[in-house]
């Protein structure tokens, strides 16, 4: 009889620890043929710190599996191990959920890195200007490149398998424009309109370069697959705006008497301060492909000519 009561002193003595334990479960029952889940309020493990709480399955139909969890400290629960397709994530303090998403790696984008490409017009229009002036930023496309410095990211996942999610970010773009005609730049006339300035014939042009600088935020949708790799195919596409922050024309060349002179001239040249592109890109694990667009057009409308750049290269991401 002593040894009966004993038994229930102690009995009550550890359901009363547990009772100073509150927290929430919550359960999947991934063996029914539907999602079940159980909210059960006011239960957390009460083992103390190096014991352990083994949960098994013990259906006679179903193949055993254990899911074995080590009570470590205040902070949380570590797991061990885990049954078939299904684990346990700790998410906090006070709350255990679980989870199907077993083997795939978070969703990260990729946006942060270097990219470079080659850069000229298209839907040119020049129908303001004399036909003397037609085509006077036409550009010597080997010799014009674009580089893209993205600096920061952030991926923001949409799907359970971790692999298709948002991305938006913050770079810089550097575009060096070349013109064709090395003989002829561009400057604003007493109207504050575009027009070509031709250079003096005699003057040994080396480089004749119309430079800008933007701040870049992208908003990209990207998908990645297979899933489960860490190594995987993507393709991602979006807008990316740009606000300019400089733009300067330059010229390289030999004056009369063989010095070599530079010429600059800073300016926003009636440039619209804001861009908008649509950019597209498909890579493979750290490499891709990338394309752009840019959907508003270069100058302020009246001030300039009509000419929407496009690019095309190849990146490297971080």
């Amino acid at each position: 009889m002593k040894t009966t009561l004993s038994l229930f002193a102690i009995f009550l003595t550890l359901n009363g620890m547990a009772s100073n334990f509150q927290d929430t479960v919550m359960v999947d029952d991934l063996w029914q043929k539907e999602k079940n889940i159980k909210f059960v309020p006011n239960l957390q493990d009460s083992l103390l710190s190096n014991r352990e709480m083994q949960i098994t399955d013990t259906l006679p139909t179903q193949k055993k599996s254990k899911i074995r969890i080590l009570s470590s400290s205040s902070s949380g629960l570590t797991i061990i191990g885990s049954g078939n397709d299904t684990e346990i994530e700790i998410l906090g303090n006070h709350k255990y959920k679980n989870k199907k998403n077993k083997g795939y790696r978070n969703f990260s984008g990729h946006w942060c890195g270097f990219n470079f490409g080659f850069v000229n017009f298209t839907n040119t229009d020049y129908s303001d200007y004399s036909a003397s002036e037609q085509h006077f930023m036409e550009l010597d496309y080997a010799n014009s490149f674009v580089m893209q410095f993205n600096i920061l990211e952030q991926s923001i996942n949409l799907v359970p398998r971790n692999n298709f999610g948002l991305i938006v970010g913050l770079g810089l773009e550097y575009q060096r424009l070349r013109f064709e005609n090395k003989h002829q730049s561009i400057c604003l006339d007493e109207n504050n309109r575009i027009m070509p300035y031709t250079l003096n014939p005699d003057w040994k042009v080396k480089r004749n370069s119309f430079k800008t600088l933007y701040l870049t935020v992208p908003v990209l949708m990207e998908v990645q697959f297979p899933a489960r790799l860490r190594k995987k195919v993507y393709i991602s596409a979006g807008f990316m705006g740009g606000i300019r922050l400089h733009s300067k024309t330059k010229i390289v060349y030999k004056n009369l008497d063989g010095n070599k002179k530079k010429d600059k001239n800073s300016d926003n040249f009636n440039m619209i301060p804001v861009k908008a592109d649509v950019v597209a890109r498909i890579g493979y694990h750290n490499l891709n492909i990338w394309g752009s667009y840019t959907l508003t057009n270069m100058f302020k409308s009246n001030k300039g000519p009509e000419l929407h750049p496009y690019s095309l290269g190849i990146g490297v991401t971080f």
